[in-house]
């Protein structure tokens, strides 16, 4: 199991219970990381329908986290940029992303990191080279198949979000 991916699950999980769509927490990811953007700009980011990214950015306007407003050089185009309440969101989603691998393995101690790392070594040496994950195809998938594939062959230390150093030493 990839670090990367047990925190997404559990972050989506938390997200769920916010009564949001994960696509709604990318759209404020978005905000922050580039500044003012279009409704075209998350049709392309996020490869989904104009009616979905509509029907995203009317409830995240709705819930406050963030506006719109008139393009100043095309008034056929609104912006759209993040308010502080959804910077605000998103740094506390962040941290709780970030300090979820720390509290989830904390009840085991070293030696039980360390076999349950072994344990899931094992399990992805098993996994036989023809196995075809068949993720959807879609921008928002390219990252699942890169991992899944990368993962297969044995990487996962190297590799973005990777195992990497974890609580207490756990690789």
């Amino acid at each position: 199991m990839q670090k990367g991916t047990f925190r997404g699950a559990m972050v989506s999980s938390w997200w769920e219970k916010q009564n949001q769509q994960p696509n709604q927490l990318r759209v404020l990811q978005l905000l922050v990381e580039k500044g003012e953007l279009t409704n075209r700009d998350f049709v392309d980011a996020l490869d989904i329908r104009p009616s979905s990214v509509s029907a995203l950015v009317q409830k995240l306007e709705d819930a406050g986290f963030i506006e719109r407003h008139d393009s100043p050089t095309d008034k056929r185009v609104q912006l759209i940029a993040v308010t502080d309440k959804g910077h605000q969101f998103v740094h506390t989603t962040t941290r709780f992303a970030n300090d979820l691998p720390s509290k989830v393995f904390q009840p085991l101690s070293a030696q039980e990191q360390s076999e349950l790392l072994r344990l899931l070594s094992k399990l992805n040496a098993g996994i036989p080279e023809d196995v075809d994950f068949q993720w959807p195809e879609g921008k928002q998938f390219d990252r699942m198949r890169a991992w899944a594939e990368h993962f297969r062959q044995g990487g996962g230390r190297d590799f973005p979000n990777g195992f990497g150093r974890g609580p207490r030493g756990f690789n």
